[in-house]
């Protein structure tokens, strides 16, 4: 009778011991989380990124959005009540481009960013502590054409010589690289406007200033109703940009399942939105200053997923080699330096096909 007591007053304890904190999940941070956010408390939150929480229920994080495609999933996470289900706060930064985003991670005043394959390798190298953790959003090749605005110029060879709307810092850089190479355009004969918003740029279309312009499906409108003629789209030049999440490795390993819970709501939405284009668009669309319809055309031309494949990793080495052999990038570095699967493979081990 004694030996039958003592059994159960053992498991008693082990079910306790569990439940007080052997057990951790998305509803939960992980003692490394709440040991983080200890030591973050001392650091001024509208300033320095902020990770984990004396709530240990409640995962904090600081997320930078850029303007378009990569907010979407962001703002149906957080509009659809999906990050408040994994117990995630999170305080939100809006940026022009994708490159402001990762531009903000580097300088702690963000948890996490985004951007696509160009931007975003344009930041490793060095001492940079960045890391890939997961594929969120790619164009489409009908994502983006090609518009010029002057009747002189019949096709892509005859930009030469005019002025071009460049997005400098942004994948649209890399794209304007590209349309050179693809049709033996000297860069240097190519005037480059550049922009730090897509409002700048449809000024320049506007005020005639612009000769051509690659424009995305939120904007191709409204180029076209100022004369644009389009060229093409990025099948003229083979590449469609391709977008990651980026996040600091010293940050990734303090708070790794907190990322887990956000990469599980992120896959939420983005099934939200590629199971209905029309549906997501009337979700986020007060987070926006374009048309509805404008938001749902962007979304079609989109593929979001929560995955690191073998093409994607391909395609941020080709983007990579490409860009320090044209010396866009100065430092020389391998990409595969700077992925971070830890977060990804615990979630959705199935998504990952990249080898090492």
């Amino acid at each position: 009778m004694k030996n039958k007591k003592f059994k159960l007053l053992v498991a008693a304890l082990m079910i306790i011991s569990l439940l007080s904190g052997g057990i951790t999940g998305c509803g939960s941070n992980s003692n490394s989380d709440s040991k983080a956010a200890a030591q973050n408390t001392e650091s001024n939150s509208t300033t320095k990124a902020v990770s984990g929480s004396e709530d240990k229920d409640t995962f904090k994080i600081n997320i930078a959005v850029d303007s378009g495609t990569f907010a979407y999933p962001f703002w149906v996470a957080k509009n659809k009540g999906i990050l408040k289900k994994y117990n995630i706060e999170a305080n939100y930064q809006t940026y022009a481009y994708g490159i402001d985003t990762i531009n903000a991670v580097q300088l702690d005043q963000a948890d996490i960013g985004e951007a696509m394959d160009f931007a975003a390798v344009s930041r490793l190298g060095g001492a940079s502590e960045l890391q890939f953790i997961s594929f969120i959003a790619g164009n489409k090749l009908s994502a983006a054409k090609l518009y010029v605005l002057k009747d002189n110029i019949q096709k892509v060879e005859e930009l030469s010589g005019k002025s071009v709307v460049v997005q400098k810092g942004t994948v649209n850089e890399y794209v304007w690289a590209q349309t050179y190479a693809k049709f033996g355009i000297d860069p240097k004969s190519v005037n480059p406007l550049y922009i730090s918003s897509t409002a700048e740029g449809l000024a320049l279309v506007k005020s005639g200033d612009a000769d051509a312009i690659w424009a995305g499906a939120d904007i191709s409108s409204q180029v076209e109703e100022l004369g644009g003629r389009n060229l093409g789209d990025y099948s003229l030049i083979g590449f469609a940009p391709q977008g990651f999440l980026m996040l600091k490795k010293g940050y990734l390993e303090k708070n790794n399942e907190g990322v887990q819970c956000l990469l599980k709501a992120l896959k939420e939405a983005v099934d939200i939105i590629n199971a209905d284009p029309e549906e997501a668009a009337n979700i986020v669309k007060d987070n926006f200053k374009i048309p509805v319809e404008n938001i749902a055309r962007v979304l079609g031309d989109t593929i979001f997923d929560i995955r690191l494949s073998q093409q994607d990793v391909d395609q941020l080495d080709s983007v990579t080699k490409w860009s320090i052999r044209n010396k866009l990038i100065k430092y020389d570095f391998s990409v595969r330096d700077y992925i971070y699967l830890e977060p990804l493979q615990a979630v959705f081990p199935d998504t990952i096909t990249y080898k090492k």
